[in-house]
């Protein structure tokens, strides 16, 4: 059993039970040795727990919780967060491994992984320049999840695997190069993730929006294009709900700066959401936002 397949091994009232103790933040760690955990779980009372780990493997697990059936609530609720904290790829160390590392070296890297032919498709998107449409790259995403969930299939047991599944697009989506194309499939794969209506994903979608925020916000940036930004805002109003309130905020702050010819259009956009679907956090904000558009357009 491992911090990605314990989800398989776990009766699934015990595996509900601990997720919402980690959702909840009553499982914590206090100190790790040599590849032992050892955390604390807030209960009626202050359990212990000692985990032990050999890469993602669980090699050992106990609690001092009266629990004897198994591996219990609190044990689970530690793997949730050992999964976050241990097993999770750090982009930032990654980052700092590459940038040590010489362009012939860089080039050699990619060629290497290129031979790998599950690895090509994933770079090869990363270098697509054929701007296809919203609609188009959307559909598309939206078929890449049904074809691995579908719609009606996704529960506890699946969620690991649904959320490697994010983090390989997430992935895809950092590194195209093309500013259009990084916009585009950004903002289909936080689209694609909302249409699963299962309350466990809703931490996942706003960890997904906040790792997609500087890349689709910075080609939004970039990009000094209004038809694509119209075409993203007939996008944003097909969204039934929002998962993603920051990352539409963030967005709806690029558009403000960036678009020209279509100010109106995006003051329209942004009065109506105003009245009919934001928060009151995110009131004062967008009051900004059309103050700045009324400037833009009288300047």
């Amino acid at each position: 059993m491992n911090l990605y397949d314990f989800v398989d091994h776990i009766p699934n009232r015990i595996l509900d039970r601990g997720y919402e103790y980690w959702l909840d933040g009553r499982v914590v760690m206090e100190s790790e040795r040599e590849s032992t955990y050892y955390l604390t779980a807030e209960g009626a009372e202050t359990y212990e727990l000692l985990i032990t780990l050999s890469g993602i493997d669980i090699v050992d697990s106990s609690c001092d919780c009266p629990y004897t059936k198994g591996h219990c609530k609190h044990e689970v609720a530690a793997y949730f967060l050992l999964r976050e904290k241990v097993a999770a790829p750090s982009n930032r160390n990654v980052r700092q491994q590459l940038q040590k590392l010489t362009k012939q070296q860089l080039v050699n890297l990619i060629v290497g992984l290129a031979n790998d032919p599950e690895l090509y498709p994933r770079i090869a998107r990363s270098f697509d320049t054929s701007h296809k449409s919203f609609t188009q790259v959307i559909k598309e995403m939206r078929r890449r999840f049904s074809e691995k969930f579908p719609m009606f299939e996704l529960d506890y047991t699946s969620l690991s695997s649904f959320r490697s599944f994010v983090d390989a697009r997430v992935s895809d989506v950092l590194i195209v190069q093309d500013h259009e194309m990084r916009l585009k499939q950004g903002i289909a794969l936080m689209l694609g993730m909302s249409d699963y209506d299962f309350e466990e994903l809703s931490e996942m979608s706003l960890e997904t929006a906040n790792e997609l925020d500087p890349a689709i916000c910075s080609a939004i940036n970039m990009l000094s294009n209004d038809v694509v930004y119209l075409e993203l805002l007939d996008v944003l109003k097909s969204v039934d709900t929002w998962n993603w309130t920051d990352l539409h905020l963030e967005i709806l702050k690029s558009l403000t700066f960036e678009m020209k010819d279509g100010l109106d259009v995006l003051r329209i956009y942004i009065e109506t959401y105003r009245e009919t679907e934001a928060d009151d956090y995110e009131l004062e904000e967008l009051e900004v936002l059309l103050r700045i558009i009324e400037e833009r357009r009288d300047s």
